[in-house]
């Protein structure tokens, strides 16, 4: 393997630059309701120093307020390290739960995103080697176009079944497929491909699947394109 960084080609940074512009766009909101509250409460102890009565309980709201905020926003910078921190490495053991859960909260940051739910996992965490930056660039893509064709009223499940030895399948149920033909489009599946993973799409049934290879490795071809197979060499599913 050569030079795997080139896994992450310009439409890479262009999904990173897209996620951390909403997530700055969320920290402006949080940073403007902390400096309209904390307005409030110099404009209350001005008055309480000129012998105004001031309720205690505003005051309390608006204190609860800032902090409601500042934890919100510390969640959200949260959020931001654990994205940032999955170019780290081209392919790394990568729990699913935890990506499809981190990629939801990355989606609420968009004003367009309804709601969102990822069924509770029981038993071993659903674990593949993968490369989880491609992988939240594709998960991130599909509810970005589904909530845009259902509207912010739309409602999307996902789910993640085992398949064995040979990877998991990721389900998105209730999935808005305004036309089966457009989406999902080549440029989304050979995104996919990248990474061996195969995407399915049943219209009758609302439905879009991922099949994820329980591991994958990366290969060189002609010293520059970089391309990913499943580890033991047969095809993905």
């Amino acid at each position: 393997m050569k030079n795997a960084k080139n896994l992450f080609g310009y439409d890479s940074l262009a999904f990173f630059g897209r996620v951390n512009a909403s997530i700055s766009h969320e920290l402006k909101n949080i940073m403007a309701i902390i400096s309209e509250t904390a307005g409030l409460l110099s404009d209350l102890s001005e008055m309480a120093s000129t012998g105004t009565p001031v309720d205690p309980g505003l005051l309390k709201n608006s204190t609860d307020s800032i902090m409601e905020e500042i934890q919100r926003g510390f969640e959200t910078i949260r959020q931001m390290n654990r994205f940032s921190h999955s170019v780290d490495k081209p392919v790394i053991s990568t729990d699913l739960i935890e990506l499809l859960n981190l990629v939801c909260h990355l989606c609420n940051y968009l004003s367009f995103s309804g709601m969102l739910r990822v069924t509770q996992w029981v038993g071993d965490p659903p674990v593949v080697q993968t490369c989880p930056f491609q992988l939240q660039a594709i998960v991130y893509e599909i509810i970005v176009q589904h909530f845009k064709n259902a509207g912010p009223d739309g409602q999307l499940e996902v789910t993640v079944q085992p398949l064995h030895d040979s990877g998991c399948r990721i389900v998105f149920s209730n999935v808005f497929l305004k036309d089966v033909q457009v989406f999902p489009d080549d440029h989304l599946r050979n995104a996919a491909a990248s990474i061996a993973v195969i995407i399915e799409c049943d219209r009758d049934e609302n439905q879009l699947e991922l099949y994820v290879p329980s591991a994958i490795q990366l290969v060189a071809e002609n010293d520059v394109a970089i391309q990913a197979i499943p580890a033991d060499g047969r095809p993905s599913f």
